[in-house]
């Protein structure tokens, strides 16, 4: 699947992105929430949350596996058109070469870009020291002498389909008003909070 990823961009303009992210799951029960923001202004325009169940136990390297389903389901309500879906997870910067992020673009067929905290594993984590780099510059991080992604303020930026990683990196750079680009951190409190809601709610029952 690793050979059907697209790494250069596949769209004209970078009007509307959309962050999705899945929420910490309990028993496998888990909500999956995307949030669409106009890139300029960053202004809101829809939020979706689904309530899902995870198929698939947390193995690392294969969270694309465990989570790529949710992701989807909760993209395919969504009303509003975008440019660009950011994924809280790993593309191309990946063991295999495809993780999270490229599941999901290769899937919906859509320009997907990841963003993850930490490093999945590969050789390129000796070169990914995280130091003698500005904060708002990018350290380009390469494995078998090919660059597979970056890290920028605290995260892990690749291509995961549709999209080239310099396009990847100025969406990242002109939406991260904190460390993640805003769609993305908007997507990661809404599904936390929906889940905290209902595991609350099931509780007092």
């Amino acid at each position: 699947m690793a050979d059907k990823v697209t790494k250069h961009d596949c769209f004209n303009e970078v009007n509307v992105l959309t962050g999705v992210d899945v929420s910490f799951a309990v028993d496998n029960e888990a909500v999956a929430a995307a949030v669409v923001m106009k890139a300029e202004g960053l202004e809101v325009v829809e939020k979706k949350t689904r309530n899902v169940k995870l198929f698939f136990p947390y193995i690392p390297g294969f969270l694309g596996v465990r989570e790529a389903d949710a992701v989807i389901s909760v993209v395919n309500t969504l009303e509003s058109d975008f440019d660009v879906l950011i994924v809280n997870g790993h593309g191309i910067m990946h063991p295999h070469g495809f993780g999270l992020a490229s599941h999901v673009g290769v899937f919906l067929d859509v320009p997907t870009m990841g963003v993850a905290k930490r490093l999945t594993g590969g050789s390129y984590i000796k070169e990914a020291t995280q130091q003698d780099h500005a904060n708002n510059e990018a350290q380009l991080i390469q494995q078998d002498n090919r660059i597979v992604g970056a890290f920028f303020r605290g995260k892990y930026i690749s291509v995961g389909h549709k999209i080239s990683l310099k396009t990847a990196l100025n969406i990242a750079m002109i939406t991260s008003i904190y460390k993640t680009p805003e769609p993305l951190r908007q997507a990661h409190m809404l599904a936390t909070e929906t889940f905290k809601h209902e595991l609350n709610e099931n509780r007092r029952k």
